[in-house]
């Protein structure tokens, strides 16, 4: 079975967890940052993983787009979802909600939400003021969840 790690990332953060998870899924799988590359032909996959990062509550534009643009041909795939996120428990199950149509989302063999990292020498200039706004002087992340990332892939390999 041929899959694609499809992903959206401004930072780095997703780009990271996207990896990961390939590394975990074996040398087969294509990865693709939506917002540098075109649009793969989806036709040769049998399983596609959509990620991204949140950023203000809601995943990368291109990332909504993608998904409005293919979900008929998304409906017939074996789907995988992950969004990389600071928020925690029942805001994060939101988050991760959210970011995709229902449809997929409920057709999906697994959703999870991998953690967060935060590269404040890649941010602009106003996203490190916010950062400072929301997070304060504490501005510790959890870092992505190896762990996570593992059993997605082990559920991606099972199903």
């Amino acid at each position: 079975m041929k899959t694609i790690i499809m992903f959206t990332s401004k930072y780095g953060c997703a780009e990271k967890a996207a990896y990961l998870l390939k590394s975990q899924l074996g040398e087969e799988t294509e990865v693709v940052n939506l917002m540098h590359a075109k649009e793969p032909t989806l036709e040769r996959y049998d399983t596609v993983i959509l990620g991204g990062s949140i950023y203000y509550g809601k995943i990368q534009k291109q990332m909504t787009d993608f998904t409005a643009k293919y979900q008929h041909e998304l409906g017939k795939k074996r789907v995988g979802l992950f969004i990389c996120a600071g928020a925690k428990g029942e805001e994060a199950s939101q988050e991760l909600k959210s970011a995709f149509p229902e449809v997929l989302y409920n057709q999906s063999v697994t959703k999870e939400v991998f953690g967060d990292e935060i590269y404040e020498e890649k941010l602009t200039l106003l996203d490190r003021f916010v950062l400072r706004m929301v997070k304060g002087k504490n501005k510790n992340v959890n870092g992505l969840s190896k762990e996570t990332i593992e059993r997605f892939a082990l559920t991606m390999k099972r199903q």
